[in-house]
């Protein structure tokens, strides 16, 4: 195993995704979507189309239902 200082265990953790951008290509890679939609859809400003919801569920084992509860105005 290659021996690395302090720093350079450092920066390549740094390096890293976090959990958020994790999740975040996650979804993009389930859906076939860019990481700036998922994050359009995280925000509110779009939301996703029947068929990226259904693959969401089908990947955690959930319901669209839950997922992507409607909101009552």
């Amino acid at each position: 195993m290659e021996q690395k200082s302090l720093k350079e265990l450092y920066l390549e953790e740094k390096e890293k995704p976090n959990p958020a951008q994790a999740f975040i290509s996650k979804i993009a890679e389930i859906t076939c979507r860019e990481e700036s939609t998922v994050r359009q859809w995280l925000s509110g400003i779009q939301t996703p189309n029947q068929r990226a919801k259904e693959r969401i569920a089908v990947a955690f084992g959930s319901t669209v239902d839950v997922l992507f509860p409607e909101t009552v105005k």
